[in-house]
């Protein structure tokens, strides 16, 4: 056999290389798609959640006030640990009030629906807050 009737090595292998990329990606991007849940789900998530902010509003602006000063601080060049620290306590506070809402919404509402629903809403309304768990 000569080297003439023999495929070109790289085409072959860019070939390849371009398959295993593409399904890589799609498993990938399976995987993060997620299923929607149940839209009344959803709104009585944020309901539950916009009366809980509303009631709790001081703790949600204090925890927005020195996430801001810690900014603050951090651009202008003077870092502040004991603001840093205040900053984290405080967006501590919020997630912990929202994790016990999220576990009650949970418990009355559909388990695991509820909980993806739940924390949905709070990614939506709070995207720099964690409330969720890896128990999912």
């Amino acid at each position: 056999m000569s080297e003439g009737s023999l495929p070109p090595f790289g085409t072959v292998w860019l070939r390849s290389f371009t398959g295993t990329v593409k399904r890589a990606l799609g498993r990938l991007l399976k995987r993060r798609r997620r299923e929607e849940p149940d839209p009344a789900l959803l709104s009585r998530a944020a309901s539950a959640i916009r009366e809980y902010a509303d009631a709790h509003a001081t703790l949600f602006e204090r925890a927005e006030r020195l996430r801001e000063k810690a900014e603050r601080l951090e651009r202008a060049g003077t870092p502040s640990e004991s603001a840093r620290n205040r900053a984290e306590r405080a967006r501590r506070e919020v997630e912990a009030g929202l994790a016990a809402l999220r576990a009650t919404f949970a418990g009355s509402i559909g388990g695991r629906e509820g909980r993806r629903a739940f924390d949905r809403e709070v990614e939506r309304r709070y995207p720099k807050l964690e409330v969720s768990d890896q128990s999912l």
